[in-house]
């Protein structure tokens, strides 16, 4: 029995292990820029960093039967990440800034506001109750699962609001082939290393726009909330009142303010219209039969 157990959990160990991830976008930070963003001691930095992470979590095909309808079809809202995984986006984004010389909370100056949505972004949790459910023979053939990036920096100018865009792409391939490079590609360890990837690539744009413009931050306005939707409520249509009189106003009561409307007598003395003049008949024509050749007279019969 232990025996089979054994076997058991080693058969399902690949499972763990068996995929690989990778990392893409336009993310590459330039060599020339970082060098001069980490030796210039010019650029006044930030006294405030706010960080907000909105993430959009995977969905298989099937999750979406029975929800919404075609006319009113159900819209997908964001979750909130969990709260380590926040805080730790929020340190390391204060220790990549602080390192690049645009965040300093004692002599710096405006606000950065850093806001990160992942689409897609999936734990082994919801894999297990979906993905490798509905896919099970993805170790034998390979499968992939993409999570897009996508980071935006605002902050404030004399000039006006800039913001400063990153976008990047994380795909984890599942295949029975792919346990050897899992210590090398997990995917927890190449999620880091990517926002990490993307938080220097915002640096170093951030610090091309403030070192164009020559000015100092200023305070961002605060962010706007939100506004919740309110749907309507869904019924029988209602039937029209036949009761109402013009003297009456819509509630049954009497119209004091405005004046009573009253029909007008409809009007009795419209000329009917008469019938269209008959055409007098057309005159028969007189055919005269052509006349006929009178018969001729008859030879005399020779005896």
């Amino acid at each position: 029995m232990k025996t089979n157990k054994l076997l058991l959990i080693l058969a399902a160990l690949p499972c763990f292990w068996g995929c690989a991830s990778f990392n893409s976008g336009d993310i590459l930070v330039e060599r020339g820029t970082a060098r001069a963003m980490l030796e210039d001691k010019t650029v006044i930095p930030f006294s405030e960093i706010e960080i907000y992470w909105q993430n959009f979590p995977y969905r298989s095909a099937t999750d979406s039967i029975g929800e919404g309808s075609i006319s009113r079809p159900k819209k997908i809202k964001p979750v909130a990440v969990d709260p380590e995984d926040a805080a730790a986006l929020g340190r390391r984004a204060r220790e990549i800034f602080a390192e690049a010389g645009l965040y300093n909370k004692q002599r710096g100056r405006g606000t950065l506001r850093l806001e990160l949505t992942s689409f897609g972004r999936w734990t082994y949790g919801e894999l297990f109750r979906s993905y490798l459910v509905d896919t099970s023979f993805i170790f034998i053939i390979p499968s992939s699962l993409r999570v897009n990036y996508y980071l935006t920096a605002d902050f404030a100018l004399s000039t006006g609001t800039v913001r400063v865009e990153t976008e990047a792409r994380h795909k984890t391939t599942f295949h029975l082939l792919l346990a050897p490079l899992y210590p090398f590609f997990s995917p927890g360890a190449r999620e880091s290393g990517l926002l990490k990837q993307m938080l220097w690539r915002s640096a170093t744009d951030v610090y091309s726009r403030l070192k164009a413009a020559g000015v100092a931050p200023r305070g961002l306005p605060p962010k706007e909330t939100p506004v919740a939707e309110k749907h309507s409520l869904s019924g029988p249509p209602m039937q029209p009142d036949r009761t109402w009189l013009p003297s009456q106003s819509i509630e049954g009561n009497p119209a004091q303010s405005d004046p009573a409307i009253i029909p007008e007598k409809p009007d009795q003395t419209w000329a009917v219209p008469s019938a269209l003049p008959q055409q007098a008949p057309a005159e028969p024509i007189d055919r005269k039969e052509p006349a006929k050749d009178p018969p001729g007279q008859q030879e005399p019969i020779d005896d």
